[in-house]
């Protein structure tokens, strides 16, 4: 059988995590270990077990870096791996391939998820992805870490992945784009599981005090600056000044929870605004929304949007989100500057949308069209 080594940071929840979840968890012919660093959520390990994914918590590489390294070496070492497939960020993958690579793993598989900078920032300020740096110079100076930092990547990977073009430019290069030297990997899911369900969307309307007629404006994702909760709040506020039947259902945890929770008291909303926490299974929050915003600051590919629509959910986004995940007619894409156009935009927003026969335009994102390729991929000697 074949044995393949998964690396994340954490199992808390986030997008790479369901990446590898849906798509592992449909390869029953092969054995799969998965290396974390940090506390899990355990309601979302106990997803990972349920799918017969070996789950092994390693040192963290903030406060014992050599541990951390001298455990995971170990591990490869050990565990006769025909594959490791490391998902880490900011250019990290590399120094989980150089390990494998010294440990004897032949296939070493290095996957990008975040897309840092992707094009040069306007002098407007629109479609801009502010992250690490800001400005001309300081984009120069991080265009040329990318540069740099790319290298041990692609020396130590014999496979380079990236989950969409933004993030493969950012994590190969445009260039190795070109030539066909990176695989996409769509986040794929499965649509049955995303189907609209009215019972559902009733039964979480109640749980969460949410009346029939209830304009209900959602947001999925972990609280992080780049999914820009503060403006989802402030343009919600706005909004809700000339609209009394509106609720904001906010599904997700994170550093950032408690600031934005105080956020809500000093607008004077915490009666409109809902805090539903970390879910172990999102789908029927989506069916219980009316619209999903999704402000994000940067955005390499978002599960949340591919989910959403599948529900038959209207979808507002930011102009970092890439446009090759608008798989429906029902996806509109505004800048981030000021929440006046996102608040116009869902007064106006009175779409006659079949929730339960969503039109999708694509099928590229469907799990079971997509995992045979990773599949292919491990397989192949």
């Amino acid at each position: 059988m074949i044995r393949v080594c998964q690396v994340l940071h954490g199992i808390v929840g986030g997008g790479s995590e369901q990446v590898v979840l849906n798509y592992c968890s449909r390869m029953h012919d092969i054995h799969f270990d998965l290396l974390y660093q940090y506390e899990p959520n355990p309601q979302i390990l106990e997803r990972f077990r349920e799918a017969g994914i070996n789950c092994i918590q390693i040192p963290d590489k903030v406060h014992h870096p050599l541990k951390h390294l001298w455990t995971m070496f170990r591990i490869f070492r050990n565990g006769n791996y025909d594959v490791v497939h490391s998902h880490l960020d900011w250019f990290m993958n590399s120094y989980v391939c150089f390990l494998a690579m010294l440990a004897g793993v032949k296939k070493r598989i290095a996957h990008h998820h975040q897309a840092y900078t992707v094009s040069q920032p306007s002098r407007s300020g629109c479609n801009v992805t502010p992250d690490l740096f800001r400005g001309g110079i300081a984009y120069s100076i991080k265009t040329t870490l990318c540069s740099v930092m790319r290298i041990p990547c692609k020396l130590f990977a014999t496979h380079w992945l990236a989950c969409g073009e933004a993030a493969a430019i950012n994590g190969w290069g445009a260039n190795t784009v070109k030539t066909g030297k990176v695989t996409i990997l769509p986040n794929a899911i499965d649509p049955e599981r995303f189907k609209f369900c009215e019972s559902v969307r009733r039964e979480i309307r109640v749980k969460y005090g949410i009346t029939d007629d209830d304009f209900v404006i959602g947001h999925v994702g972990r609280f992080f600056p780049e999914k820009n909760h503060k403006f989802i709040v402030e343009l919600f506020s706005e909004y809700s000044q000339n609209h009394s039947n509106c609720k904001l259902l906010l599904v997700g945890n994170g550093p950032l929870q408690t600031e934005i929770q105080n956020q809500v008291k000093q607008k004077g909303i915490e009666g409109r605004v809902i805090f539903a926490g970390l879910q172990k299974d999102v789908v029927g929050f989506y069916s219980a929304m009316d619209v999903l915003l999704l402000p994000s600051t940067r955005e390499a590919f978002p599960m949340t949007l591919i989910e959403a629509q599948y529900t038959g959910l209207p979808c507002i986004v930011s102009s970092a989100v890439p446009k090759e995940t608008a798989i429906t007619d029902c996806v509109f894409q505004l800048p981030i500057e000021n929440a006046k156009p996102w608040c116009e935009m869902l007064s106006s927003l009175n779409l006659a949308v079949d929730r339960r026969n969503p039109q999708i335009k694509s099928e590229r994102f469907d799990i079971w069209k997509c995992y045979g390729m990773l599949e292919s991929l491990y397989q192949v000697v």
